[in-house]
């Protein structure tokens, strides 16, 4: 009985454990007037993750002050072109 037990919390494990929770893709765009210049910063599991690599990013091009980002919250596609994501968070683009 214990080892049916076991079986069972081992399955519902791993059935929880392929289940993630949303993902962030990052790109970050060193001059706002130019779109066509980016760059992907990475994936990552919260907005907030995705918003400190983005601005590191805009960070070390030194950037902060002509660019901004790009969060994209369970996006279809890795490509920039055509992500189709969740929600879309634009930081820093005011700054």
């Amino acid at each position: 009985m214990n080892k049916i037990r076991l079986s069972l919390l081992l399955v519902l494990l791993l059935a929880l454990a392929g289940c993630s929770g949303d993902e962030w893709l990052g790109f970050a765009f060193p001059d706002k007037e130019n779109l066509l210049v980016h760059r992907e910063v990475g994936r990552f599991e919260t907005q907030q993750e995705c918003d400190e690599a983005s601005m590191s990013i805009l960070e070390s091009l030194n950037a902060l002050d002509n660019g901004y980002y790009e969060c994209g919250k369970n996006c279809d596609s890795d490509s920039y072109y055509n992500r189709d994501c969740e929600e879309m968070i634009r930081g820093n683009l005011y700054k």
